[in-house]
């Protein structure tokens, strides 16, 4: 723990002096723990509405972290700044101890092995020549500079967890006997392992899959030993081991059922594209020696196994594990699926650091080689002491310096704001407490132009994070998966900027170059319909765009940041619409799509890119036709998949819609639409789309712009669309202020201000399947990915949770029941075997004794 302290003193008196992360992730991490500490803890369900108009926390992401440091500072005995770098810093420092601990566990105790790997784990964390291609967590650059936070904290756990649910049932001589002479449960080892696997799922998600591998390989092991064990005593031992080492994992995956029921069952809404990368790329020269020394080690290992030096109960279960781990991580790094959030390098990570242990066999092989060519040690007396092998551990200790010292000095400017100094973006947050009266757009900046603009992209990052965490809103912010409207707003936002930020979504309107080539008054009009009144900017250049497209804006020079202050009051957040929308059948996904890919998405992007708001797209919560209700509430009808339960039901309600609406229709080889075309003469305001066979194109990446979409088949079927829906729109009778609510933290309230019936109301609020009316009645989500509503008299929305979320809870709390009953209740047997057993020894006591003599009878 010293020693990687001592050599990267500089970040360690940055985080020592610092508050507030400046770290280029750090600063979300750090805002969003601000938000939950405030609001919704020790809740693990919530909702924010400071990114992305409104965005689920912590639904999709590990609380422990968050939970932690809200927990710490409620105590009242840290401020929030030392409660979140406390648990920053900890699980950091704690990395060494722990790999000594596993290294230690896995070689039998071996304490030149666990030394060695420790030492080598020192490299990983300070040495960028290893880790410096991957960038992905648990070393210190990419913890404190790119601000991973959460990764050391849940492989700490993951290692914890390991050893202590390897250890179950090891040997008989590690369980207490009973008083019938059989082996008593390990209860305490046995509960201890399911509530650490519970915290390692609710820490991280890549060390919680590393935790799944371990246990498959763990319980595969034990499956091989029970079908080879021959002796009926070995068999029952074997036997236990693997019903332990499949019942732990059961329990403490249901201590996480609070968590994982909502995270699931919310998961479709979760915006993700899987992160691929070329297998060559991962792999730097460093990290290259790294692996064939791990590689050498393992053979040592397995030798030593066979030479009856370590056993192989716990070696192949790791082994094993790390062999699908690296297996996994080129198979993704070739066939990603497209529905999973894969990311490569952060399972490569771990499996780098979890490699300390061959490498650690390897280096003590080294060592004990060199003792002998010293001849500090020899066949006949082979004991390493530190005294017999000064020489070996000096020469050893030169070679460790000499490259921990030629390491790449790093500059640990971006870990965190110092305390007490004023910082360059306090002035902007300062001006924007002051002004609450419409969301924010802060510039994406390039980092890679020079070092002043490296350290302004780090301060944007930071101004749109803590933008959120002060009370304020932007329309984006760090987590760009949590709400489907990043889709939408980060496009516009790289509008604005100089550096695209749309990694880990898989965004049409990001991918189109046509939409990044529209003038800059097209994306403040989008800007504005997405209630942004205030573009903070860096760059000249963009300064100068803005000052000229948008010349009744007030300017607001801070520093070398400046606030342009749009006129006139931004969108209001509840609105009556002017037209009736259009309701749309199609499929649905926010996880990586493909070019030529229809869905309501597709379309709700076209639309977005068309700049065009009159008659509002909105998601179909039921998508059998047969079933659909309200229909009389839309000014139109989008079918473009057709699915039913009965058919005639279905042509039925079709051809009345069009008797008096727009019903607009995909072609397809369905027998309902084959169905339609016949009877056109029936269906009046039918209007057909054809789309041809094409191919679904590739896969939307979305880094940056890098296709021309204005020629596709989708942008032309919806200009057609548009046509329609323009030609025959409906008003409503309403005005935007026709009606009046309010927006608070887990609740919306709506209400009329006129007797109008029906009328549509936008809600400028993240759609989620959380969010339902008091009274039961349809939300539905529309363009971008807002709330839709028909009002007919006040009505309050509230996020909450659902019957399959509270049962989640209900399961986790039995959980913990049982959990508690595993300790419990063997304790208390024993404690009754125990007194029976001090009963039956003294009972024995009297019935042997002699008779009292004559002399003592007398």
């Amino acid at each position: 723990m010293v020693v990687p302290v001592v050599l990267t003193w500089k970040v360690w008196a940055a985080i020592w002096r610092g508050e507030f992360s400046r770290a280029w992730d750090g600063t979300g991490h750090s805002a969003i723990a601000q938000i939950y500490d405030q609001a919704i803890f020790p809740n693990t369900f919530g909702w924010t509405l400071s990114y992305f108009g409104g965005m689920p926390f912590p639904n999709f992401y590990p609380p422990l972290s968050y939970w932690c440091v809200a927990l710490l500072h409620h105590t009242h005995l840290f401020s929030f700044a030392s409660s979140f770098k406390l648990m920053v810093v900890l699980p950091v420092l704690l990395m060494p101890a722990a790999i000594w601990l596993l290294a230690w566990f896995l070689s039998n105790r071996n304490r030149p092995v666990a030394t060695a790997a420790v030492l080598a784990s020192v490299l990983l964390l300070i040495d960028l020549r290893i880790m410096g291609t991957l960038l992905a967590g648990l070393d210190y650059f990419s913890t404190f500079q790119i601000g991973l936070y959460t990764q050391p904290l849940g492989f700490v756990l993951l290692i914890g967890w390991f050893v202590v649910y390897s250890g179950i049932g090891a040997t008989n001589s590690s369980l207490s006997d009973r008083a019938d002479g059989a082996p008593a449960f390990p209860a305490g080892r046995f509960a201890l392992a399911s509530l650490l696997l519970a915290l390692t799922v609710l820490a991280n998600f890549f060390n919680a899959t590393t935790a799944a591998v371990l246990i498959l390989t763990t319980v595969i092991g034990d499956l091989v030993r029970w079908r080879n064990a021959v002796k009926a005593e070995q068999r029952k031992l074997e036997r236990g081991r693997l019903i332990s080492h499949m019942l732990s994992p059961l329990l403490g995956g249901s201590l996480t059922l609070f968590w994982l029921v909502p995270m699931l069952s919310e998961y479709r809404y979760f915006v993700t594209r899987p992160y691929v990368v070329e297998t060559q790329s991962l792999i730097s020269p460093g990290l290259a020696i790294w692996y064939a020394i791990a590689l050498v080690g393992s053979v040592i290992w397995v030798r030593a196994q066979r030479l009856g030096q370590v056993a192989a109960l716990h070696m192949w279960p790791y082994l094993g594990a790390c062999v699908i781990l690296a297996a996994a991580v080129i198979f993704a790094a070739l066939f990603a699926p497209s529905w999973f959030p894969l990311q490569t390098p952060r399972f490569l990570a771990t499996l780098t650091f979890l490699l300390t242990v061959p490498v650690g066999f390897a280096l003590a092989a080294a060592f004990r080689w060199l003792a002998k060519l010293l001849g500090e040690i020899s066949s006949k007396n082979p004991t390493i002491t530190l005294k017999r092998t000064r020489y070996t551990v000096g020469v050893m200790a030169v070679i460790f310096l000499i490259i921990v010292i030629s390491a790449p000095d790093l500059s640990w400017a971006y870990a965190f704001y110092a305390k007490g100094q004023k910082t360059s973006i306090d002035d902007v947050l300062d001006f924007a407490r002051q002004h609450r009266d419409g969301r924010y757009l802060v510039e994406v900046i390039n980092p890679k132009v020079g070092a002043a603009w490296t350290e302004a992209s780090f301060d944007a990052r930071a101004i749109n994070s803590y933008l959120g965490s002060q009370g304020n809103e932007t329309i984006s912010g760090v987590f760009h998966e949590a709400s489907p409207n990043a889709l939408f707003t980060l496009p516009v936002v790289n509008a604005f900027s100089n550096y695209p930020d749309s990694f880990g979504v898989s965004s049409v309107l990001a991918d189109d170059l046509d939409f990044a080539a529209q003038p800059l008054s097209e994306q403040i009009k989008r800007a504005q319909f997405l209630g942004v009144k205030y573009l903070i900017i860096r760059t000249p250049a963009m300064k100068e765009r803005v000052g000229k497209e948008i010349t009744s804006a007030i300017r607001h020079d801070i520093g070398w940041w400046t606030v342009f202050e749009m006129p006139g009051p931004s969108a209001p957040k509840i609105q009556a619409l002017p037209y009736r929308p259009a309701l749309v059948l199609s499929s649905f996904t926010v996880k990586a799509r493909r070019r030529n890919e229809m869905s309501f998405i597709r379309l709700a992007e076209e639309q977005f890119a068309d700049n065009w708001f009159d008659v509002l797209l909105a998601k179909s919560a039921e998508t059998k036709i047969d079933r659909l209700a309200d229909l009389e509430k839309f000014g139109a009808l989008i079918v473009d998949s057709y699915d039913y339960n009965d058919e005639a039901i279905a042509f039925q309600r079709l051809r009345e819609f069009a008797k008096t609406r727009n019903l607009i229709c995909f072609s397809s080889d369905s027998a309902l639409f084959r169905r339609i075309e016949a009877a056109r003469t029936e269906f009046p305001l039918l209007e057909v789309l054809e789309r041809g066979p094409e191919e679904r194109g590739e896969i939307i990446e979305a880094l940056k712009p890098t296709y021309h979409y204005g020629t596709s088949s989708i942008r032309q079927q919806w200009k057609t669309i548009r046509g329609i829906l323009e030609r025959n729109k409906i008003a409503t009778g309403a005005g935007p202020s026709d009606v009046e609510g309010e927006i608070a933290h887990n609740t919306i309230r709506v209400a009329n201000k006129t007797t109008s019936n029906a009328v549509p109301v936008l809600v400028a609020t993240t759609f989620h399947p959380n969010w339902n009316r008091n009274d039961g009645g349809a939300i539905y989500a529309a363009t971008p990915f807002y709330m839709l509503t028909f009002l007919e008299h006040p009505i309050s929305i509230n996020y909450q949770r659902t019957v399959l979320d509270r049962l989640g809870i209900w399961l986790s709390g039995i959980g913990f029941v049982v959990l508690c009953l595993a300790v419990v209740v063997p304790s208390a047997a024993r404690l009754k075997d125990s007194s029976r057993l001090a009963s039956r020894y003294t009972s024995n006591l009297s019935s042997t004794a002699s008779p009292p003599t004559l002399e003592e009878q007398k």
